[in-house]
C-alpha cells in the first residue's frame, strides 16, 4: 500500500484560518485529493483550529508533494 502527501494551503481567510496557513495531510492506499474532513483533521491537529460546516475546499490550494 502507497503513501501520499499532500500539502493544502488556505488561499483566502475564513473564520480562524488565515490566508497562507498550511497543513500535510498523508493518506495511504489512495491517490486522491484528501477531502474537507481530512484537511480539517490536519488543522486541528497543527493549530488546533476546527473546520465547521460551511468551509468548502474551495478555499484551499491542494498539490501534490
Amino acid at each position: 500500500m502507497s503513501n501520499y502527501l499532500w500539502k493544502v494551503k488556505a488561499i483566502s481567510n475564513a473564520r480562524e484560518v488565515v490566508k497562507g496557513m498550511e497543513v500535510e495531510v498523508v493518506k495511504s492506499g489512495s491517490s486522491a485529493k484528501p477531502n474537507i474532513k481530512e484537511i480539517g483533521d490536519a488543522f486541528e491537529r497543527k493549530y488546533g483550529i476546527k473546520l465547521y460546516n460551511g468551509f468548502s475546499i474551495s478555499n484551499f490550494e491542494i498539490k501534490s508533494v
